[in-house]
């Protein structure tokens, strides 16, 4: 509810006529400013009347007027009326650039105001996301990735900076947030900081527009964050937070209900772009951040505190957004499919973390809406400008003080003069201690006097003067002294470093390798006559600590360089000693070789081994000759030998391989020998068991005989045994064969006894409920088929084997004794097993 008088009323419906018409009308402002003035009016005539305005119930029912806009007057609130021409999109897709620098005088902050009406068409919830940090340091650009735009901000390729006072993108961007809530976001682009000719007092101003007025600051940084970005945020921080202070107290003077809140603090994201390395022991990038700002290096007792200002703090990294140099230097050429994989990834985490985290101010619990929003920016940017004058002292007192300071400055260039002069009697370079003392107080007693004409008359000046002038020449002597101990720590360090280099290069003419004795005599003189020559060059300053320390040093220093090359002799000898096993050792091998790998008896063996070890010998004693009185000898020679025992030891198990195949190649031979001393043209089967085991072992002990008188230069070797082993096998595996063909025989012999004896099993097997109990069953059978015919005067020995034979090699009877087995079977069947052997009498 406003107040309006009748002309006001007229005026209105005059307005209202112009819009259904769809014409603009410039005085609508006109018209906000008169309504702003009437409500400030404390007396109100008779005559005004109240009326609520609302021009959306003026509008056509059928919304013919896209074009008209709905405005609600809000004198609180402080949202004029505004009213954009048809020709302009209310919100166009565009940037606009709402401050500016002054063009007369780059300090101040100018409100862009045809930009800054656009704000006043956002009706909802709005969010400010704000970019800054310095200048070409990639903001556009990130904005541009932000909106999911490739053409947006402008990006510059050349070093010039692009950005100048604020920017907005015109088109709020609209998100709902996990929680339904709908959000009008509008991006702000801000001119760099750091730039040329520009003052950190406009940079902080800036900094302060745009983090006031923002409900989500990203601080954009590149490659990494050093302790220069985190101090000179903290400043810039603390800037805006004093101003804010002020603004908020001279806010309150006028307007009672200025919400304190729309100057809080934003959330602040640390963004830092092109990011290549890894964070410290795989930390969270906020912990990184964190663990910069605890062990900041600052010498202060003050702590930085960003945590405390901002509501709170996180750290964000992206990857290089291209890798080839003409997108670097100009990424608005830079399409989606150009980024790299691992930026897109880290930008839409960028995203989706801007996403959840934002929330837009609140005025009275209520979000901020866009002519909110630009009130808030033009008050902002009116306190930014705003500024005070120093009181101007009076005329005496300020001729006096020149005067002051004029003697005084006068007094400590003649200080510096007189300072001067014995820098230039000792070249500018170190000067003992006690003269410079001496010296300095000679030329302030002089300074002294001189003040004193200077002002004569003046005492307080005098006395103010001779403080001051006590003060300055104490910080100049103090900074002479400094400059002075440096001079002597760098003078003293050089001629350490002189004195070294010396000693190097004095050593590196030495031929290396030399014998440890005489190396060490030479190391003597050289550390001697390098000593000699540090003193010489610090003739007037031995009574100086720092020539004491860096004598110590170097004293330290030389016994390392000495150690160094020892280190390199001894390296040179022990190239030598490994050359000599290297070397003797290969004549060891060459004495041995074998080319036509023929087996070697032990006492063939014995005899080159000896006469390689001793050519060994001699080749190691004439290659290490040099170092034969060195410590390093005795290893390298115990090395010599272990390398002698392993070579043999490989070259006798090579031997032992020559002398094995060679007896397989024997074995080979004789086994197919003896099968054909023992096959069926031999030995009529079947035939007694008896009579074939004596035939079996007459040709066994013949055919081993053999074996030993062949191989008998190797049988006293491993390899010999081994394979006579291996002989011993196969003849008994021959041998089991031909037991097997006899009892085969055999059961060709009494094939009829034992089918019918098969048939008498088949009809009675299911009588039988465990694999013992039907296996014994078998063997009785047959047996008692075996009593007839010609098996019948066999003995029952010969016989039971036939029978055992055969229930093995039938397959129909296997198959009968596979159908009995299982866990209760078997359980069963050693029980009566048990039985069987308790009743049955020993065979």
């Amino acid at each position: 509810m406003i107040r309006i008088s009748r002309k006001q009323i007229l005026c209105y419906i005059v307005l209202q006529v112009f819009l259904e018409c769809g014409v603009l009308v410039d005085c609508a402002g006109t018209l906000s400013k008169s309504v702003d003035e009437q409500t400030e009016s404390t007396q109100l005539p008779n005559e005004d009347i109240i009326l609520q305005i609302n021009p959306a119930s003026t509008k056509n029912e059928n919304k013919q007027n896209d074009d008209a806009v709905d405005v609600e007057y809000s004198v609180n609130n402080h949202e004029p009326v505004s009213y954009l021409g048809q020709e302009e999109e209310p919100l166009p897709d565009k940037p606009l650039q709402l401050v500016q620098p002054d063009p007369h005088l780059h300090r101040r902050l100018v409100l862009v105001d045809e930009n800054v009406k656009h704000l006043h068409f956002i009706k909802g919830a709005v969010a400010v996301v704000v970019v800054v940090g310095k200048f070409h340091s990639g903001k556009s650009f990130l904005l541009n990735q932000l909106m999911g735009k490739q053409k947006g901000f402008g990006i510059g390729p050349s070093v010039k900076p692009q950005t100048m006072g604020i920017w907005m993108w015109g088109k709020p961007i609209e998100i709902t947030k996990n929680s339904g809530e709908q959000l009008s976001v509008i991006f702000l682009d801000t001119e760099g900081f750091a730039a040329n000719n520009i003052s950190e007092s406009y940079d902080a101003k800036i900094f302060a527009v745009s983090t006031l007025l923002s409900s989500y600051l990203i601080y954009n940084s590149v490659k990494i964050i050093d302790q220069g970005d985190i101090d000179y945020l903290e400043l810039l921080a603390r800037r805006t937070q004093l101003f804010a202070l002020r603004s908020q107290l001279g806010r309150a003077k006028k307007i009672e209900e200025f919400n304190h809140n729309l100057l809080k603090f934003p959330p602040l994201l640390w963004v830092v772009q092109d990011f290549v390395q890894a964070t410290v022991e795989a930390n969270s990038t906020r912990d990184w951040l964190l663990s910069l700002m605890e062990t900041s290096s600052r010498e202060s007792e003050y702590e930085i505190n960003l945590l405390g200002m901002f509501e709170s703090v996180n750290c964000h990294t992206l990857f290089l957004p291209a890798t080839k140099k003409l997108l670097l230097q100009d990424l608005s050429m830079a399409t989606e499919d150009d980024l790299t994989e691992e930026y897109k990834a880290e930008r839409d985490r960028l995203l989706e973390e801007l996403k959840n985290g934002i929330s837009p101010k609140e005025k009275n619990g209520k979000a901020i809406t866009g002519p909110q929003l630009a009130s808030l920016l033009e008050i902002l940017v009116t306190a930014a400008n705003d500024g005070s004058l120093a009181e101007i002292p009076g005329r005496w007192a300020m001729l006096v003080t020149r005067l002051r300071q004029s003697a005084e400055e006068d007094c400590v260039l003649f200080y510096e003069a007189e300072m001067s002069s014995i820098h230039k009697l000792h070249q500018h370079g170190p000067i003992n201690p006690a003269e410079l003392e001496a010296w300095h107080e000679e030329s302030l007693k002089k300074a002294k006097s001189l003040l004193r004409q200077l002002l004569f008359g003046l005492d307080d000046a005098i006395t103010a003067a001779l403080e001051a002038v006590d003060k300055a020449t104490e910080e100049q002597f103090e900074k002479t002294r400094d400059v002075n101990e440096k001079k002597i720590q760098l003078k003293c360090g050089e001629a350490q470093r002189r004195v070294e280099l010396m000693a190097e290069e004095e050593l590196d003419k030495i031929v290396l390798p030399v014998k440890s004795t005489a190396f060490r005599d030479m190391q003597r003189d050289i550390k001697n006559q390098c000593i000699k020559f540090f003193d010489n060059q610090l003739v007037n300053l031995q009574d100086h600590a720092a020539y004491r320390r860096h004598l110590e040093h170097l004293e330290n220093g030389l016994e390392n360089i000495c150690d160094t090359f020892t280190l390199k002799n001894n390296d040179a000898l022990e190239q030598i000693l490994t050359k000599a096993v290297d070397l003797s050792i290969g004549r060891f091998k060459e004495g041995m070789k074998n080319a036509n790998k023929i087996p070697r008896t032990v006492e063939q063996f014995e005899q080159v081994t000896e006469a390689s070890t001793e050519g060994a010998l001699k080749v190691f004693d004439a290659e290490s000759s040099m170092a034969n009185d060195e410590k390093l000898y005795s290893p390298y020679f115990a090395m010599f030998k272990t390398r002698l025992e392993e070579e043999l030891q490989r070259l006798r198990e090579d031997n032992e391989q020559l002398v094995a195949s060679h007896c397989e190649q024997q074995v080979i031979v004789l086994v197919d020998q003896f099968r054909s001393a023992t096959g069926p043209n031999k030995i009529a089967l079947p035939t007694n068991d008896s009579d074939l085991e004596e035939k079996l072992d007459a040709e066994r002990e013949l055919l081993l005989r053999m074996y030993n008188e062949i191989e008998a230069d190797f049988s006293n070797t491993d390899a010999f045994y081994i394979v006579r082993s291996k002989l011993e096998k196969k003849i008994e595996e021959v041998c089991a064969k031909r037991r097997d063909q006899n009892m085969e025989a055999y059961s060709r012999e009494v094939e009829g006894p034992l089918n019918t004896a098969k048939k008498q099993i088949k009809l009675s097997a299911d009588k039988y409920n465990t694999e013992f109990s039907l296996r014994q069953y078998m063997i009785s059978s047959c047996l008692l088929n075996l009593d007839e015919g010609k098996a019948m005067h066999w003995s029952y020995k010969l016989k039971y084997a036939i029978v055992s034979h055969y229930i093995n090699t039938d397959p129909d009877l296997q198959e009968m004794l596979a159908s009995k087995r299982g866990f209760w079977s078997s359980l069963l069947g050693f029980w009566q097993w048990i039985m069987w052997a308790i009743s049955s009498p020993a065979v």
